[in-house]
């Protein structure tokens, strides 16, 4: 079988700090920092090797550089369940980063006592992404509902399929320590159950995030399941295996997943794949920091569950992601006017923090 490898993500380097001037992005620097010292922050996401974990990364690598931080930006090379190294690394920037962190991981639970010691050092801490275990008191996290991401990006499924069809849904979980990945799941289930009850849907199967055993495992279902209804799941990796596969296998297969891998954008142009469930990653990791930068130049510290909103990409709009998704000075183009939106008024968007349940 011949496989086709995606393109190589834009890599993190562990430990590199990261100093972002005016003259790291075409973009202008904003005013906000003029004449202060640099804000020492850091972003750590769960790995260099997927595009979810990088698009956040990058968002807040943009707002370091309009806001004149300097950014310490780490991550191990891959998701693992041991998360020794992402830990270490998180130990360090309380080090070089003492004006705070944002933190992206797939483990927040063994987060939970790294975490308080910073909030106790008087390091802020955002999550990202996945929010925090009640033991680490840390005070708030940018996330989506991801119930609502699942949703969303079912209901445009939905209209691929006839009423009355009955066969099975095959459900793929990419991490399933990871309690997000579970409820963009329970969303795309919920819409799809409504729509039509004569569907049947196995159980999520562990799929991994890993690029290599994530298509391994895929290939395995699609060979178990060949005439499925739909092929359904949450994470950075299965559209890109599936556009793997179907090159391979020259079949079609109706399929729905998550985030904005450059191989899957271009499933979705080429037709191999339905839809994805933009999560907007790159639009967090710039709220992020923006929360950060604003409590270390004096400013009251923002708390609680700040949902920037999602999307969906299809062939109705995968044009205007393509734009999008050409680098940093065009993804911060497309999300200027919401940014500028949600940072002047913050409380539209926020809930308290217990709201925020496994998101």
């Amino acid at each position: 079988m011949t496989m086709f490898r995606r393109m190589k993500l834009r890599p993190l380097h562990v430990g590199a700090v990261l100093v972002m001037g005016a003259a790291a992005l075409v973009i202008a620097a904003s005013a906000s920092g003029a004449g202060q010292a640099k804000p020492k922050l850091a972003m750590i996401v769960a790995a260099n090797n997927q595009n979810a974990f990088q698009e956040m990364a990058d968002g807040a690598k943009v707002a370091a550089a309009r806001l004149g931080d300097s950014l310490t930006s780490a991550a191990p090379s891959s998701v693992t369940a041991d998360g020794t190294v992402e830990v270490q690394e998180f130990q360090s920037a309380m080090t070089t980063s003492p004006d705070g962190i944002g933190i992206m991981t797939t483990i927040p639970p063994d987060f939970g006592t790294v975490e308080s010691q910073a909030e106790s050092q008087g390091v802020p801490v955002v999550a990202v992404d996945a929010c925090p275990v009640p033991a680490s008191h840390v005070p708030t996290c940018v996330a989506n509902n991801n119930v609502q991401v699942g949703e969303v990006i079912a209901r445009k499924l939905t209209s691929q399929i006839p009423k009355g069809t009955k066969g099975i849904v095959v459900v793929g979980d990419d991490i399933p320590q990871l309690p997000l990945l579970g409820l963009r799941i329970q969303g795309m289930e919920k819409v799809l159950k409504k729509y039509d009850p004569n569907l049947t849907f196995t159980k999520p199967v562990n799929v991994t995030s890993d690029p290599t055993t994530n298509e391994q495992n895929w290939e395995s279902l699609v060979a178990k399941y060949p005439n499925a209804v739909a092929y359904i799941a949450p994470g950075d990796q299965d559209a890109v295996s599936f556009v793997h596969i179907e090159n391979s296998t020259h079949k079609h297969y109706l399929v729905i997943a998550c985030d904005v891998d450059p191989t899957a954008i271009k499933g979705v142009e080429e037709g191999d794949i339905y839809g994805l469930g933009d999560p907007q990653h790159f639009l967090k990791g710039y709220i992020a920091m923006s929360i950060l930068d604003k409590h270390a130049r004096g400013g009251k510290l923002t708390t609680g569950w700040w949902n920037p909103g999602a999307g969906t990409i299809t062939k109705d709009n995968i044009k205007a992601i393509i734009k999008r998704e050409t680098n940093n000075n065009a993804r911060y183009a497309f999300y200027k006017t919401l940014l500028a939106k949600e940072l002047a008024h913050p409380s539209k968007y926020i809930l308290p923090l217990k709201d925020a349940g496994a998101n």
